[in-house]
This record gives C-alpha cells, structure tokens and sequence, in this order.
C-alpha cells in the first residue's frame, strides 16, 4: 500500500467515481475500479463512506462523528478518521480533490 499524505484539515476527500459499494445488511462492501478488488469496511469505516457521498474534510468528518457520540475522545476519533481515510486513499476507493 502506497502511503498517502492529505491535510486533516483542509484537504477535501470523495469517493473514487469509479468504485462501486453493495450493503449487505449491516456490511459495506467496496468494489475497486480497476474490478479486482473488494473490500469489507468495518461499522467506522462504513459509516465514514457514507459521509463521503459529499466530499469533505477529515475535520468535518471528525466533527459529525463527534455531533453523534459526544461521549467519544475527540483524539480518537479524529485517529480513526485519519487512518480510515489514508487507507481508502492508499487502496484507491476514495480522492483528493484539493
């Protein structure tokens, strides 16, 4: 995997256009656009894609999550969020677009 660098803060991340997701009851499923790849996402991780439907940053993405469990440490989530989303980065399922 290759290592991905985005700004936290102001970089804005999206799905990639050309990959494709199925939810399977509680599950997400990613399917790669090159058609090689699947990948499961885990409940963060799922509930993170669908944020991505919009494009945005990891802080505002670290805020929503915040907004819905205030009882979560902020440096938890923003970890979470920042290692979900260099991982969709690194396998290609998601973009920079600034």
């Amino acid at each position: 995997m290759i290592p991905v660098l985005f700004d936290f803060e102001t970089s804005r991340v999206g799905r990639h256009p050309g990959a494709q997701f199925r939810e399977v009851g509680d599950e997400i499923f990613l399917v790669h656009p090159d058609g090689e790849q699947i990948y499961n996402l885990n409940p963060m991780a799922a509930a993170l894609w669908r944020l991505l439907k919009n494009p945005m940053t990891g802080r505002a993405m670290a805020e929503v999550v915040i907004t819905a469990f205030p009882m979560l440490a902020m440096a938890k989530v923003e970890g979470d969020v920042k290692a979900v989303l260099t991982e969709l980065l690194a396998k290609g399922f998601a973009r920079l677009l600034s």
